[in-house]
């Protein structure tokens, strides 16, 4: 597999995952996790480091536990190309939002 291969596959990834995301089928903690892990290969340590964070916060985001300000949020899915933002609140308004993207 070449590298564009991989890239494209990684961001259809992320797409899928986000798209779980914001239809509440996933948590944020869950999508942070999974990209941590099988994306980009990083322990927590690790990742904690690359984003200056303690490794107590990161684990407090991955579990869904504390209060968050939107600039550590951002900080920590900067790498995945993720920031926090709005999110509509009712699965149908998501719905329609993917459907006319297409």
């Amino acid at each position: 597999m070449n590298i564009k291969t991989q890239t494209q596959d990684r961001q259809q990834v992320l797409i899928n995952l986000y798209i779980q995301y914001l239809l509440n089928e996933i948590t944020l903690g869950q999508l942070l996790t999974y990209l941590r892990k099988n994306i980009l290969g990083m322990s927590q340590e690790q990742y904690a480091n690359l984003v200056g964070v303690s490794r107590r916060t990161l684990t407090d985001i991955e579990q869904d536990k504390g209060k968050l300000t939107q600039s550590v949020l951002d900080k920590v899915f900067k790498p995945l190309g993720l920031k926090a933002g709005l999110v509509p609140t009712h699965e149908h308004i998501v719905r329609k939002i993917l459907k006319t993207s297409e």
